[in-house]
């Protein structure tokens, strides 16, 4: 089962899609702060690609309002769901325009040479995620793997955990915002430590 962003409960998303749809400019970006930190965490979980995230949060963000002020989304209490599969849809679009572009072949093996700055990359970028998954106390990550990885509902997971449905939202959109913080820009771990506190 995917996971849904359900950031805000069933009455509040029925409540901001009607605005959209009335053309309410507020409202939408209000739906922007809501949603896009969430939008990129999970393009940048797929891609590995901070430029590519923004340009796909983009994208979706774009796509959700444009739905909404057409009246296109049948069941604005789930707004969160719509949001969610609309990500899912555009990141996979993403890799499937990815896979039509013509590949290159090497015609010489000896010829290709390694750039030795992908492998610090991708090293540097795994010490920021576990610096990310470092700040986060227990049960936060708890929330985030049942979340994304299980594919639990924030229900489902508040029963299990004790907890109301609305804090776990509230701490997995905190969370994934720290993590998000911490990728994408670069920041340092202070700074990421003060947004966990508010």
């Amino acid at each position: 089962m995917a996971p849904y962003l359900d950031i805000l409960g069933a009455d509040d998303s029925a409540a901001l899609a009607q605005r959209i749809e009335q053309g309410d400019r507020a409202a939408e970006s209000e739906l922007v702060r809501l949603y896009c930190d969430c939008v990129f965490a999970m393009a940048l979980l797929r891609t590995h690609d901070r430029d590519a995230a923004r340009e796909l949060m983009d994208d979706v963000m774009m796509a959700v309002i444009t739905a909404l002020r057409h009246g296109a989304v049948r069941n604005g209490r789930r707004l969160g769901g719509f949001v969610h599969g609309t990500t899912v849809n555009i990141i996979k679009g993403y890799f499937r325009s990815r896979g039509r572009r013509p590949r290159t072949i090497s015609l010489n093996s000896d010829l290709s040479i390694e750039d030795p700055t992908d492998d610090y990359e991708r090293m540097d970028r795994r010490l920021v995620a576990l610096e990310a998954l470092a700040l986060l106390d227990e049960r936060d990550r708890q929330i985030l793997h049942l979340s994304l990885i299980v594919g639990m509902k924030p229900g489902e997971i508040a029963t299990k955990l004790q907890m109301s449905p609305a804090l776990v939202r509230q701490r997995k959109c905190r969370a994934l915002r720290t993590i998000t913080l911490l990728v994408s820009d670069g920041s340092s771990g202070y700074k990421a430590r003060r947004m966990l506190r508010r």
